[in-house]
C-alpha cells in the first residue's frame, strides 16, 4: 500500500486540480489543511464526497508545513500503508513526477528514502529570484558536510518519498516547524542509513515557481540551517565512533575541529597585532593560520571522503530517463 500525504494551506486554487490528477493512484491519501483561511475548507468539504481514499486533517490553527507534515507522519504510521509520497498542494510538483515517484517505489521494494533534485536537469519552470539559488547551493553544502553523503543534493525539495521504516526516524523539532524541514528530512536519513540499513534513490523532478508566493526570509533559513548542520555534524561523529570502519573518519573530524579552531585563534592573533596595536611576531601568526587552514581542509577531506565511499553502499542515483 502506498499513501500520498498532501500539505494544504490557502489552496482554494489549486488544490481540486492536484488530487483529481493523481489521488486514484493511491490507496490512501492524507491531506493537512493548515488553518487556511480561504476556502480551502469548502473544497475539501466537496471533493470529499468525490474520493473513498480521502482523509482530512484540520489543523484548529496555523501551525506550519513542518509540524504539519509530522502530524500526517503520524497518521500514516497508524495505518496499513508502506510507503508515503508527500507533496504540497500548491501544484509546484508535475503529476508525471509524482506517478514517478510511485513508480520507483514499486520498482525498488527495498528503498527507505526518495528524495528529488530540482537542479538536476534545468527543472524548473518559472523564474527563482538569484538569492534562491545561492542558497540551495549552501543548503546543498551544508548537507554534504553534515552527512558525509556528497551525492546528496537540493535538500529543501519538499517532494520526498520514505518508507515505513525510516518514517519512524522522523521526529521534526520545532526549529523546521514551519520551513527546512525537507533539510531536516534529508540530513537525517542520510545519517542513519548506515546505522539503520537505510536505502536512498535520488533522482530529478520538475518544480512550477510562484514568483508571487510568500517566503521566509534567507537570513532566517541559513540560521536553522547552519545550526542544525552543527548540531547534526556533533552527533555523527559519536554515531561513526560505534563503528569500525568509520572510527577513522570520526578522528579526523575531530582532528579537524581542533585545526579549524586554532586557525581562528591565530588568526585573531595576527589581526590583533596588524591593526590594533598588539605586538608580537605577526608574519609567524599569519603562516602560523596559513598552515591550519591547511590541515583543517586536509583532514575534512580525509574524513569526507571516507564517508562518502560508505554511502555508496546505501545509495542510488536513477534518471527519470532510464
Amino acid at each position: 500500500m502506498a499513501t500520498l500525504i498532501v500539505l494544504a494551506y490557502n489552496e482554494e486554487k489549486n488544490l481540486e486540480s492536484t488530487l483529481s490528477e493523481v489521488s486514484n493512484n493511491f490507496d490512501e491519501v492524507i491531506i493537512v489543511n493548515d488553518g487556511s483561511k480561504d476556502k480551502t475548507q469548502e473544497i475539501l468539504n466537496k471533493i470529499e464526497k468525490q474520493y473513498k481514499n480521502l482523509q482530512i486533517i484540520n489543523n484548529k490553527k496555523n501551525n506550519g508545513a513542518g509540524k504539519s507534515f509530522q502530524i500526517a507522519i503520524n497518521e500514516f504510521l497508524n495505518s496499513d500503508s508502506e510507503y508515503f509520497i508527500k507533496i504540497d498542494g500548491d501544484g509546484q510538483f508535475k503529476s508525471k513526477d509524482i506517478i514517478f515517484a510511485k513508480k520507483l517505489i514499486e520498482e525498488n521494494r527495498d528503498v527507505d528514502f526518495i528524495k528529488f533534485d530540482r537542479f538536476w536537469q534545468n527543472g524548473i519552470e518559472g523564474k527563482i529570484p538569484t538569492i534562491r539559488y545561492v542558497g540551495n547551493a549552501f543548503a546543498s553544502f551544508l548537507l554534504k558536510i553534515s552527512t558525509g553523503n556528497w551525492y546528496l543534493n537540493d535538500p529543501l525539495n519538499g517532494l520526498q518519498a520514505l518508507s515505513r521504516k525510516a518514517s519512524k526516524l522522523i521526529n521534526i523539532p520545532k526549529l523546521f516547524n514551519r520551513y527546512g524541514y525537507p533539510f531536516y528530512i534529508a540530513t537525517t536519513i542520510s545519517n542513519n542509513s548506515m546505522i539503520e540499513n537505510l536505502k536512498i534513490i535520488q533522482s530529478q523532478n520538475t518544480i512550477v515557481y510562484d514568483i508571487n508566493k510568500k517566503s521566509i526570509k534567507p537570513s532566517i533559513m541559513l540560521f536553522k540551517l547552519l545550526f542544525f548542520s552543527i548540531y547534526s555534524f556533533y552527533k555523527k561523529i559519536i554515531a561513526k565512533l560505534k563503528f569500525s570502519n568509520l572510527q577513522l573518519s570520526a578522528i579526523l573530524d575531530m582532528v579537524s575541529i581542533v585545526f579549524f579552531l586554532s586557525s581562528i585563534f591565530s588568526l585573531n592573533q595576527f589581526l590583533q597585532i596588524r591593526y590594533f596595536n598588539s605586538t608580537g611576531p605577526q608574519g609567524n601568526w599569519f603562516l602560523l593560520f596559513i598552515m591550519l587552514i591547511i590541515l583543517f581542509i586536509t583532514s575534512m577531506y580525509q574524513s569526507q571522503k571516507i564517508e562518502s565511499t560508505e554511502h555508496l553502499e546505501n545509495f542510488t542515483q536513477i534518471s527519470k530517463n532510464e
